[in-house]
């Protein structure tokens, strides 16, 4: 988001496969045993004029052609885009001029037609569906005056991601309902920052985690909010940290095949920024939260929030740190994280642990962790997704400058079929570029911005992608980043 603080039926054919490539191996790489896949050539999802960036991915469980992504939208003011497809990701309803999630914000991309929302901006995006094909978006919404207001809201679609709740006949729903200071004010330091969407698939319920700031010290404590109605509304949130775990952000939750909730987050423990992953389990549907147990500590964590922290090589720009991803992987009973960091060779590199059950049917046991070697390149990887197939496979998608000495940015896919021992590697994206030359409207200038998250999903046959890239020049200024959607057999 824009003012983001530092700190988710059969698959149709979709284009031609068209693209064939490999990392070239390395001394500082498992790179030789890596073989490539197949790709579609990316496709351009926004079309328009102005930057998009922060781009969810989800798929409908009774059609996987029908497909759901969103994004931080700078072509009027700031919004929250949203964009579907229903032939696999080949084509995709407009950015322009309708491509706002309605409710949210007082103005649409088209300056001539008033939104449906009472609030000056939007972003953080996320996005998933329920086992009926009902789509949900949360967006977070705020005023830029006094008193600020922040608010996490909720809209819902029956179509697909065609249409949605207009804001108006039927509001959207406040994610973030609890009595007490602060609840949608940002005065007192309460900001409601980074949400993320799981649903369960078994039951339908929806689980909401944020980090709520409260001015109090930098505490940041990780907060989940269940609806248990079809979004219609939301219980009071659940405080899933306690005492000295402090100064949190990036909380997603995923589940179990026995519906055991697993939910991670990063930690500057006392002070710093994402010293630590930790893990917690619900097994009552996120009522009650288990003590946040340790996954592993960072080297130096990446931390690409100019110019506070900006650690890679090269033109500082806005990206995602070293924020943790859990998946869970069904076929062997395991619970897997990954993230990035900086290793003593100076490149970000992506790491990978899991957490397996003591025995079959059992929950994780989150005490335990196995950690896996590093996947590195030969520039940096950073800003990874991870997804598990049904079948058991293993996708990360990250960003990846391997392939230009370094300077340029690019888009990997690493899969691996037998638990993360053994990986294969492709290029998804046809050409990399500078994040420290491309960015959102600041001003009369531009502020380097291409995210802090991707999307990607996993199905049986392929993974599928969206990332932040670049789009044709249309003014004076780099400001075009657009979503760029790819699918890949692995």
């Amino acid at each position: 988001m824009p003012l983001r603080l530092p700190r988710t039926a059969a698959l149709l054919p979709l284009a031609a496969l068209a693209l064939a490539c490999s990392d070239t191996p390395t001394s500082e790489s498992p790179a030789a045993r890596f073989t490539a896949g197949s790709a579609t050539s990316p496709v351009n999802v926004s079309h328009d004029t102005t930057a998009q960036n922060e781009t969810p991915l989800a798929a409908n469980p009774r059609n996987t052609a029908n497909l759901i992504t969103g994004a931080n939208d700078w072509n009027y003011n700031d919004g929250c885009a949203v964009n579907a497809s229903f032939d696999g990701g080949r084509s995709w309803t407009a950015t322009l001029p309708n491509g706002f999630l309605p409710g949210v914000t007082k103005f649409t991309n088209d300056p001539a037609v008033a939104g449906t929302g009472s609030y000056d901006a939007g972003g953080d995006p996320a996005i998933a569906f329920g086992p009926d094909g009902t789509a949900y978006f949360v967006c977070q919404a705020f005023t830029f005056g006094s008193p600020t207001e922040i608010a996490l809201l909720l809209s819902r679609s029956t179509d697909g991601g065609r249409t949605w709740l207009d804001g108006r006949t039927t509001p959207l729903v406040h994610v973030a309902n609890w009595q007490g200071n602060g609840k949608s004010k940002g005065s007192n330091g309460q900001f409601a920052d980074h949400e993320s969407i799981f649903v369960d698939q078994r039951t339908g319920f929806i689980y909401v985690s944020w980090v709520q700031f409260n001015g109090n010290s930098s505490h940041s404590p990780v907060l989940v909010a269940v609806s248990r109605d079809g979004g219609h509304s939301f219980a009071p949130p659940v405080r899933v940290t306690q005492g000295p775990v402090r100064n949190n952000q990036d909380a997603r939750i995923v589940s179990g095949p026995d519906g055991t909730l697993y939910l991670t987050f990063d930690t500057g423990v006392q002070g710093g920024k994402g010293t630590v992953i930790y893990a917690s389990r619900s097994g009552d549907g996120g009522t009650s939260w288990s003590t946040p147990a340790q996954v592993a500590t960072f080297n130096n964590p990446v931390c690409a929030f100019p110019p506070s922290c900006f650690n890679l090589s090269g033109g500082p720009f806005r990206a995602g740190g070293s924020y943790p991803v859990p998946a869970f992987d069904a076929t062997r009973n395991r619970l897997y994280v990954t993230w990035d960091d900086i290793a003593a060779d100076g490149r970000a590199k992506v790491y990978l642990a899991y957490a397996a059950a003591p025995a079959a049917g059992q929950p994780v046991n989150l005490s335990s962790w196995t950690m896996l070697p590093p996947l590195a390149g030969t520039g940096d990887r950073f800003e990874g997704e991870l997804g598990i197939s049904s079948g058991g496979r293993l996708d990360l998608a990250f960003y990846d400058r391997s392939y230009s000495g370094n300077t340029l940015v690019d888009v990997t896919l690493a899969s691996s079929s037998d638990g993360g021992a053994t990986w294969q590697t492709q290029r998804i994206s046809t050409a990399g570029f500078d994040p420290s030359l491309y960015g959102v409207p600041s001003g009369s200038g531009i502020r380097p911005f291409i995210g802090d998250y991707n999307g990607l999903v996993s199905l049986p046959d392929r993974a599928l992608m969206t990332w932040t890239g670049v789009g044709p020049k249309t003014g004076a200024l780099e400001t075009n980043l657009e979503i760029f959607f790819a699918g890949a057999t692995p």
